[in-house]
């Protein structure tokens, strides 16, 4: 099981759900062995174990066969706390689904988000933390895709421009409520979740865009992450520190040592006591921030060197092994201006 960690912030959420469809709180959080102390606090955090115990005894317990389905369609980026307010006051949609993959850890850290770009829409992919028993169910598939539907519809005010929606799960006997909320074509068994929309929608301005009360949320929502980083052991103070320092410091894992007092060798072993090497977690933060600087307007050199690379040549090998396509294919996809210094290898 997964030993990382949620901020108990989320749990009021959870609570809000299992009463509106009457379940027994105090018995759920008991089973869970979740201090009610700690329900609301960002100070605070659970292991995921303990959320795998709770969702799992939800979900066994609700009687709506739909239960997954009705949690989802109910959301509203407010009901996100920090990470909704920061999707919420980002320029474009399209800034706000870029943010999602950084900060996914503060509400779903057991779901990965990716964009992919086709030639007239985008896809964001929901993949799901499979050492986690809830996650496999049903249920759990239910309320990503609907979630993510919910929350961009009440980001942009009205239709998303949603085209399809994917589920991992296998299609129900009954599919009146799917289609009476997404109306779109569905598809099942896909073994991960997506949500496609068109990509025009990404440049359209939000109508809750509001610059700087989102440049405060940034600093408040990295705030929470190195919290959250810090609790829960070497793999977080590790990407804490590479989040941190990439493109303005020393990139390497004897920089990385140095600053958290050990050797490269030993921390190289925590690492992987922890199930995970350095140069994962690197090449985790240069592809996120990789997508979130291709978005914007830098020529290719100068996002080759804010990710550390030593030459353009090397960014490009290095972002087709991560996204399967080269960064101004993937750039031309978002719609965004590419200002490239020099054609691809």
């Amino acid at each position: 099981m997964s030993k990382r960690l949620l901020p108990a912030s989320i749990l009021p959420g959870l609570l809000e759900i299992a009463l509106k469809s009457r379940l027994n709180v105090q018995a759920l959080f008991a089973d869970a062995d979740i201090d009610p102390d700690a329900v609301g606090r960002h100070d605070r955090f659970i292991p995921l174990a303990q959320l795998d115990l709770l969702l799992n005894r939800a979900f066994t317990l609700a009687e709506d066969p739909f239960f997954g389905l009705r949690v989802g369609m109910e959301n509203h980026y407010a009901s996100l706390d920090v990470l909704g307010n920061l999707l919420a006051t980002a320029d474009t949609l399209g800034d706000a689904l870029r943010l999602l993959p950084r900060y996914k850890d503060l509400i779903v850290p057991y779901v990965n988000f990716s964009l992919q770009a086709g030639d007239d829409t985008v896809t964001l992919v929901c993949e799901s933390d499979p050492e986690m028993s809830f996650t496999r169910q049903r249920p759990h598939h239910e309320v990503v895709v609907a979630t993510v539907v919910a929350i961009g519809r009440s980001l942009v005010g009205g239709e998303l421009g949603l085209k399809s929606v994917t589920f991992a799960h296998q299609a129900p006997a009954d599919l009146r409520l799917y289609q009476q909320f997404f109306a779109v074509p569905m598809h099942f068994g896909a073994g991960h979740d997506e949500v496609e929309i068109d990509a025009a929608r990404l440049a359209e301005p939000l109508p809750t865009a509001f610059p700087r009360y989102h440049q405060r949320l940034l600093k408040l929502a990295d705030e929470q992450l190195r919290r959250i980083n810090q609790a829960q052991g070497v793999v977080g103070q590790v990407l804490d520190l590479l989040q941190h320092r990439i493109g303005t410091a020393d990139f390497s894992v004897e920089a990385v040592a140095e600053q958290l007092n050990t050797t490269p060798r030993t921390l190289q072993r925590r690492l992987r006591q922890e199930g995970c090497t350095f140069m994962a977690l690197r090449d985790q933060v240069r592809e996120q921030r990789a997508c979130e600087l291709l978005a914007g307007n830098k020529e290719m050199h100068e996002i080759a060197e804010a990710l550390g690379f030593s030459d353009t040549a090397n960014f490009y090998h290095a972002f087709k092994r991560w996204q399967q396509c080269s960064p101004g294919e993937y750039r031309r996809r978002l719609g965004t201006a590419a200002l490239t210094s020099q054609p691809p290898p």
